[in-house]
Order: structure tokens, then C-alpha cells, then sequence
């Protein structure tokens, strides 16, 4: 009986399939191949190490900061009285702690400094200085100071009768004239400039509002973020003036505390929201409210030194609001470097983890000031 050999198909349309491993097959019958990474751009990495360096900034700059004070309003008193004897008289000045050195005090001629003392608190120095003289002083006798602060207030009546005047700093110090009768009237355009200037630099020097800020820009974006940081700047210009002019005190350091707890407490708001620059009426109100609280509060943290204020009487008005002008421009200012960070970080594919970063780093920062005000408590 004859045997039939059978060998399989040359061909894959005849039946025969070679043999291969099922996962080949797999891949054969159109599972997906993963895409080859493609190398990193150049510009990309650039603008990652930029952003990381600025938020590595911002955090040192963060965590070393002091709080915001009214030491702006603080320019400076002067004031020089008759002592209680014959011959003496006593100079006592109020100055930002900052602004103090150790050179010293030009006494007039044929008078004797016997005695001298320095008490520091808040930031601020209140220095005591007792002269004896061995002949009376006459109009036309000054004092040189060595601290160059421009615009502070000169009381003195060491002539028997109170005279004011405003000072005018050269490049080594005040000259302090005993004998002044007027008091200096600084032009209008002078006055709102020189509070303009202070307001929109002391506003990039305060940290702790900067870093309230800095939440706000990362909550929001378009107009509800101009809204929020004009009634954040309203706020705390409410506050400020109503210290300023002696109607609230309030103690600082629980103030301070608090401050540092509304930036952790707006970092986790900002972590929470849905849909920033999207928010529906609701939601922007809601916003509105809890930032003009919290821009009330800090505003009481520029009340450090009441009743030590060097502005004079008839710059106050004036003084206060173009200083408050100057800390909204510094704050917008603030906000559009914040709004340009993050379209870099777009740019280079990174804007959630700079918004990422710059939120848990301030809430973490003032969760730290806040432990640390606290500790602070006496």
C-alpha cells in the first residue's frame, strides 16, 4: 500500500503560518508600537533652569523677609527741649533702626554731650542725648546730625516757644536749626511724588503681602485678578489710614500671625479652585469678600508705631494717599512680572508645575512665618 507524504504550504494563503511567538503576532495584528522620546529642546531646558531659578528666588527671598511696617510714614522725629537745669537741654530722636550709626552728633559750639541713651523695638531706634552748654544758645545754632533722613519732623523749644519745621538731609547728615520759626511748605507735585516713589518701592520690600499677592495672581487671571489685588489694595489702605490717624490700634503681633495665615490659608484656596480666570459670579463674590477682609488685616500690619509718626500735619492727606498709590503700582508691577513667569512656563510646557510650585511654596512659607509669629508671642 502505498504511503502520501504531506508537506506544508510554501505560502501563507495556502494555510501554513510559521511559527512565532503570540506576542509577535500581537504586534503584527496592529497592537500599538510606542512612540521613540524625542530629545529635549535646547529652549525648553533654557526656560525650565530660568523658572526654576526665579522660584528658588522667590523662596529665599520669602523666607528671610520681615514683616510689612508703617516705617515709611516713620521718616524721622526730632525733638530738642530745654533740660531741667540751667545749661542743659536734651535731643531725642526716632529714626527706622536701619538708618542708625555709631558717628557723632555736632553739637554747638561751647556745648558738652554728658549724657546718652538708645532703645530699640519694632524696628524702630529712640535715641536720648544730654548736652550741657556754658552759654545760652541763640536762633542762629544748629545741630548736625549723622543720619541722612529726608523729610523727617523737627520740633524744638529750647527758645521758649515750640517751633516746627521739616528737615532737608544733605549727603552727610541733618542739620537741625534750634532756632526755626516756620514751618517748611513743600510744593504739592513734591510732596505726592516723594510718597509715590516710597509707596511703590516699600510695597516690593514687604514679602508677606507680596507672597498674598502671589496667591491671588496664581487664583485667578484677567480682570477678576485686577478686581482682587485693587480690593486687596483698598483694604488694607482702609486700615492703614484709620492707623495712621489713631482711630483703631490693634496689638501686632497676633496681627502679624494672622497675616502669615491668610497666605497659607489663600495658597490652599488657589490649590482648590476648578477653573481659574472662569469663575461664575458666586464664586468671584465670594473671592471679593475674603480678599477685602484679608486686605484689612493687612493693612493693621503697617500699624506699628502709632503716635511716632514723622509725616507733618499738613502732608498727612496728601502723604497717605499717594503713598497708598505707589503700593498699588508696585503691586500691579508685581503681578505682571508673576503673569510673565508663568506665560514662560506655558511657553515651556511647565504652567502647572510653576503653578504648583509657587503655591506650595508660599503656603508653605507663611505656614512657616506663622509658626514662627506665634513662637514669638510674649
Amino acid at each position: 500500500m502505498a504511503t502520501t507524504t504531506k508537506f506544508p504550504p510554501r505560502h501563507a494563503s495556502e494555510g501554513w503560518h510559521p511559527a512565532v511567538p503570540p506576542s509577535t503576532n500581537r504586534r503584527r495584528q496592529g497592537a500599538t508600537v510606542l512612540p521613540t522620546t524625542a530629545a529635549p529642546n535646547p529652549s525648553s531646558l533654557l526656560l525650565n533652569r530660568l523658572l526654576a531659578i526665579a522660584l528658588l528666588v522667590m523662596a529665599i527671598a520669602f523666607s528671610t523677609a520681615q514683616p510689612a511696617r508703617a516705617d515709611v510714614f516713620n521718616l524721622g522725629e526730632y525733638s530738642f527741649i530745654l533740660g531741667e537745669e540751667p545749661g542743659l537741654y536734651e535731643l531725642i530722636v526716632s529714626l527706622p533702626e536701619a538708618v542708625t550709626n555709631a558717628s557723632p552728633v555736632i553739637w554747638p559750639a561751647g556745648c558738652t554731650q554728658i549724657d546718652q541713651s538708645r532703645q530699640t523695638q519694632s524696628g524702630r531706634a529712640r535715641l536720648s542725648f544730654t548736652i550741657k552748654c556754658d552759654r545760652d544758645l541763640v536762633r542762629a545754632d544748629t545741630i548736625t546730625t549723622p543720619w541722612a533722613v529726608d523729610g523727617a519732623a523737627f520740633t524744638s523749644s529750647a527758645m521758649g516757644v515750640q517751633a516746627q519745621s521739616q528737615l532737608q538731609a544733605t549727603e552727610t547728615g541733618v542739620v537741625l536749626p534750634i532756632g526755626v520759626t516756620d514751618v517748611v511748605q513743600r510744593p504739592f507735585t513734591t510732596v505726592a511724588g516723594d510718597f509715590l516713589t516710597q509707596g511703590f518701592w516699600h510695597i516690593l520690600g514687604n514679602w508677606d503681602h507680596l507672597a498674598f499677592v502671589l496667591c491671588l495672581c496664581m487664583l485667578t487671571r484677567g480682570r477678576t485678578l485686577v478686581m482682587l489685588v485693587t480690593i486687596f489694595t483698598v483694604g488694607h489702605s482702609l486700615s492703614l489710614a484709620l492707623a495712621f490717624f489713631e482711630v483703631v490700634s490693634v496689638p501686632v503681633p497676633p496681627v502679624e500671625a494672622v497675616i502669615a495665615l491668610s497666605i497659607a490659608f489663600m495658597a490652599r484656596e488657589a490649590l482648590l479652585a476648578k477653573n481659574p480666570g472662569h469663575e461664575d459670579r458666586t464664586t468671584r463674590l465670594r473671592y471679593a469678600v475674603v480678599v477685602g477682609a484679608f486686605g484689612l488685616l493687612h493693612g493693621l500690619g503697617f500699624a506699628t508705631v502709632l503716635g511716632e509718626l514723622g509725616v507733618p500735619d499738613h502732608e498727612r492727606v496728601t502723604g497717605l494717599v499717594f503713598f497708598n498709590l505707589g503700593v498699588e503700582a508696585g503691586q500691579l508691577a508685581f503681578v505682571a512680572a508673576v503673569i510673565s513667569l508663568a506665560a514662560l512656563a506655558r511657553t515651556a510646557g511647565q504652567a502647572q508645575p510653576f503653578r504648583l510650585a509657587a503655591l506650595y511654596g508660599a503656603g508653605a512659607i507663611g505656614s512657616f512665618w506663622l509658626f514662627e509669629r506665634v513662637a514669638s508671642f510674649t
